[in-house]
């Protein structure tokens, strides 16, 4: 994303504000504008890290959604399991039915 948020532009501003104010200030305002930035700051933050979170779980649901939307696995079994203990069915990508049926397997019905 090119530019800067409207938050960083607010900032920007209240810093800029800020450093005009100072020199007519006495220290005890400007130790409060300090702590109030310095909140503000952080609210900023806390709010860009919602905001972060928000975005990943949305970008997750979408890629998991896409995902089940694409592909639907073929439900396929074995009489004859490779070795003893091995899985006798087995759900398999469609490009790959072909080559489990080689194998022995077939689909289920």
């Amino acid at each position: 994303m090119a530019g800067l948020t409207k938050e960083q532009r607010a900032q920007r501003e209240v810093e800029k504000l800020a450093l005009q104010n100072n020199a007519q200030q006495n220290p005890a305002q400007q130790e409060q504008q300090q702590e109030q930035q310095q909140e503000q700051q952080q609210e900023q933050q806390q709010e860009q890290q919602q905001e972060q979170q928000q975005e990943q779980q949305q970008e997750q649901q979408q890629e998991q959604q896409q995902e089940q939307q694409q592909v639907e696995l073929v439900a396929m079994f074995t009489e004859y399991p490779a070795f003893p203990g091995a899985p006798t069915s087995a759900d398999v990508h469609p490009d790959e039915v072909e080559n489990w049926k080689a194998s022995g397997w077939r689909i289920e019905e």
